[in-house]
């Protein structure tokens, strides 16, 4: 029986290695607060930096620090189980450490922590491109970068994810770079495409699809009452708020991740809060139904916050408040799935890890990757009543959207 007597922690160890070689988003944003978490459903306050406005001349312009705070919660676990009576045990525990076996649990594990990731990017307001049009070329990616550049996203530490067929469509550009790739690189290598406009972009089947909802096409509803701004500092924790429609069908519906505009309300430059000459985007945070009389109570980001003078010129998001009955265009049509490619900045998206509680019963150990702080455990215990001894792996993470800004979604 000594192949049923390994030490766990070379489970937990061989678990940890096959798992960082196959994560692709994971990669792709900070895991800079991996040591600020103890334990499940711990919650801190990240900070979101303070924005200013620029003095010219002497005079001094003292302005407030008004740091955001946004909620990172590790609340999301994952792992993969496997048993073996005690005949099975001692002819398969060694060979599962060698084999796809393991490689194919750890692929199931990071598919669970990339796509959690990837349903992220459901919350960047910013879309480009015409909703349902495959992305084929170099130039139509750039329309991503190019938008990220409009909101002053630094050009540093940029990264995008594309699905399959858009991937390919853009490597096509490419003819003939990827015919020597070696099978032994890790996923992430594998996945890349050349630097394009700022942005290391990235091929993964966990690119999520956006389903709209059954709202009428765009015109058919509007704002429901003037004023619906508000101030940065009254959103500062979340970086959302409510705005009220209406003109809607009774019992339509709209989902989390859609996207719409309001006429004359135009996005601004982060910087000097200029008119960008482009309607700014919102995004639905979470699915709402039209009541009786086709209103709407919306939870969106970014926050309408108006551009001018006075503490919250620096976070200005729009050229003006939307008027009452402004017309609200949607991107999509209604009841369609769109594929949701993204471009971000590291820093739009935060992942973390901790480790999981030490079990009471069996035998354990942990593994942690000092890179992006993925810690493993293995726990393996028996069942003497039906002769099964039971292996499983778990990895306890959380993923939040720090800064909304600093990404936007793709189509061609």
């Amino acid at each position: 029986m000594a192949n049923a007597l390994l030490a766990p922690k070379i489970y937990a160890n061989t678990m940890l290695a096959l798992l960082v070689n196959q994560l692709v988003g994971a990669k792709l944003v900070t895991t800079q607060f991996k040591n600020e978490f103890k334990e499940v459903g711990n919650t801190i306050y990240v900070k979101r930096p303070p924005l200013f406005n620029l003095r010219t001349g002497a005079v001094a312009d003292v302005q407030d620090v008004v740091e955001g705070e946004v909620a990172v919660t590790l609340d999301q676990q994952a792992g993969v189980d496997v048993a073996f009576t005690s005949l099975e045990d001692t002819n398969t525990v060694t060979a599962l450490l060698r084999s796809t076996v393991l490689r194919s649990a750890a692929s199931t594990i990071a598919q669970g922590i990339d796509s959690a990731i990837a349903a992220k990017t459901l919350e960047f307001p910013s879309w480009v491109g015409t909703p349902g049009n495959a992305v084929d070329s170099a130039a139509k990616f750039f329309k991503a970068p190019e938008r990220l550049d409009n909101f002053a996203v630094p050009s540093t530490d940029r990264n995008g994810i594309l699905a399959p067929s858009d991937w390919w469509g853009t490597a096509a550009t490419f003819t003939g770079l990827y015919a020597q790739r070696d099978v032994a690189d890790e996923a992430l290598k594998r996945a890349a495409l050349p630097v394009l406009g700022d942005v290391q972009p990235y091929k993964t089947q966990n690119v999520v699809n956006l389903t709209v909802g059954t709202r009428a096409a765009s015109g058919a509803s509007q704002v429901d009452g003037a004023n619906q701004n508000v101030t940065y500092s009254s959103v500062r924790t979340n970086y959302q708020q409510t705005l009220n429609i209406k003109g809607l069908t009774s019992g339509h519906t709209v989902k989390k991740g859609e996207v719409f505009s309001i006429a004359s309300v135009n996005a601004v430059n982060p910087k000097s809060g200029a008119d960008l000459g482009f309607v700014q985007q919102f995004v639905v945070l979470a699915d709402a139904t039209a009541d009786g009389a086709g209103k709407i109570a919306l939870t969106i980001a970014n926050p309408i916050i108006v551009a001018g003078t006075g503490a919250d010129r620096a976070y200005a998001t729009v050229t003006a408040a939307p008027a009452d009955s402004a017309n609200i265009t949607w991107l999509g049509t209604a009841s369609t799935a769109y594929r949701q490619n993204a471009v971000f900045h590291k820093s739009a998206i935060a992942l973390t890890y901790a480790k999981l509680t030490q079990p009471y019963c069996g035998e354990s150990a942990y593994s942690t990757d000092p890179d992006t702080g993925v810690t493993v455990r293995y726990w393996r215990a028996s069942d003497i009543v039906n002769d099964k001894h039971f292996h499983r792996w778990d990895v306890l993470y959380g993923v939040t959207n720090v800064d909304r800004r600093l990404g936007t979604r793709l189509s061609g």
